[in-house]
């Protein structure tokens, strides 16, 4: 008896969330993640190499510009070429020409050819690219950007719905998301049970919920064995006995 009650009650508890990890999980295992999840059959990451003289060409562009104290250097692509991202000690971010010549922020038309050059689907821009200062949230929880805003974006209108992300800034590319992406996230949240980061898989909620669904899997491999059983002793009852030979 307290078998077929536990596993009712624990039933009540998390069945929605176990429902939730196996989809989670056949999705997980049949969505192709590098085609579609990560748009590989969309987009082409930018790649340019660097002017010879790039570390002269640097120094250059730094001696011009009044930077201040410089923490890190990276090298990014953008709408004209290859670029200087420079994290300064006060926490702000510019930008310099890999070739020397003076920056300049990149504007809407640049952006648009630039995320054309990159695609490799075969739908057509859509609306153009357009800026956001905070991109909106899809589906109530998926963040595209993860919180990051400031972005322009550049959609297309193929299978997937791809759109592409650039800096709203320097024009250098940042992320592509398809609609497989948006959908994976959003399982992937919920699989986790962390609803806002979408990061965190040892917080509060799945810890609490995993050991219920542990009850409830062996609750129901007891209800399991015990029909077994059951169902052993029935037919052992109802075989009819062997009458013994007179002769």
């Amino acid at each position: 008896m307290f078998p077929r009650l536990a596993h009712r009650w624990l039933a009540y508890a998390v069945a929605l969330q176990v429902v939730i990890w196996v989809v989670g999980g056949v999705l997980f295992a049949w969505l192709p993640f590098q085609p579609w999840v990560k748009a590989e059959d969309f987009v082409r990451k930018p790649e340019q190499a660097l002017p010879a003289d790039w570390a002269a060409a640097l120094a250059s562009s730094a001696a011009v510009s009044p930077v201040g104290a410089v923490q890190a250097v990276t090298s990014a692509v953008g709408p004209d070429g290859p670029l200087w991202k420079l994290r300064l000690a006060s926490g702000a971010t510019i930008w310099l020409r890999a070739d020397g010549r003076a920056w300049q922020a990149t504007d809407a038309a640049a952006v648009e050819r630039f995320a054309r050059a990159l695609y490799r689907g075969s739908g057509r821009v859509v609306g153009g690219a357009e800026r956001f200062a905070e991109i909106p949230v899809r589906l109530g929880l998926v963040r595209e950007t993860g919180g990051r805003g400031d972005l322009w974006r550049v959609s297309f209108d193929d299978a997937q719905r791809t759109r592409l992300y650039f800096d709203g800034r320097s024009g250098e590319f940042v992320t592509a998301r398809t609609e497989a992406w948006v959908w994976y996230d959003l399982l992937w949240r919920l699989h986790i049970m962390d609803y806002r980061g979408g990061e965190d898989f040892n917080n509060g909620l799945l810890r609490a919920a995993a050991p219920l669904a542990l009850l409830l899997a062996l609750a129901g491999v007891v209800l399991a064995v015990q029909a077994l059983l059951r169902s052993r002793r029935r037919r052992t009852t109802m075989r009819p006995q062997q009458v013994a030979d007179p002769s």
